[in-house]
């Protein structure tokens, strides 16, 4: 057993895993009702997928007899994109969250509680 055979098996076990939480965000959006459910199924799999994808991408690479200085960089831009993909996903399912909470985008009245439901009316403005 070579250390490349070692690192294709370790590097396809985290790919196929991704793939499988990615298509379960994909699922969970087609399945889910509210709006809520829908941003809570695309951003938390959706996120750890792409992490996992993306770190048996670098395993393979760096495993790969091939493997040179010229490759170093694109290794690098794959954690950048780990990075800057931890650093988005959350601020948007917040926004996204909050935003159908305000607008009343989920669910129908009768169906929510007093805490989930919007304000009957407008904050004043002061002048």
């Amino acid at each position: 057993m070579t250390l490349e055979f070692f690192t294709d098996i370790v590097s396809l076990i985290f790919i196929y895993s991704g793939a499988i939480l990615v298509f379960s965000a994909a699922v969970g959006v087609l399945r889910f009702r509210d709006t809520l459910s829908r941003v809570h199924a695309i951003t938390k799999p959706q996120t750890t997928g792409l992490i996992l994808m993306v770190v048996g991408a670098i395993i393979h690479m760096v495993g790969s007899p091939d493997f040179s200085v010229a490759e170093r960089s694109d290794v690098g831009m794959l954690i950048l994109l780990v990075l800057f993909a931890l650093m988005t996903n959350p601020v948007t399912a917040q926004r996204l969250g909050r935003v159908s909470r305000r607008e009343a985008l989920y669910g129908s009245r009768k169906e929510m509680s007093r805490n989930d439901a919007p304000a009957d009316t407008r904050p004043r403005r002061t002048k």
